[in-house]
């Protein structure tokens, strides 16, 4: 079984990976409001991976 430190971990790998499918969707997407649905999305998904990494860090400490 996985510690907490471990788990919040993979949830910001979780995080940065779907951050970087919606930043390609938004690069490749045809449309405007399409594109600024998915950079936003990209965006709310990096910051909680940040948010994620940093309650690792705190749990590892």
């Amino acid at each position: 079984m996985a510690t907490k430190s471990e788990e919040l971990e993979n949830k910001a790998r979780v995080k940065l990976e779907l951050s970087k499918k919606y930043a390609n969707l938004c690069r490749i997407s045809g449309s405007k409001p399409a594109r600024g649905k998915f950079i936003r999305r990209s965006n709310q998904l990096r910051r909680q991976a940040v948010e994620f990494q940093r309650a690792a860090d705190a749990a590892k400490a």
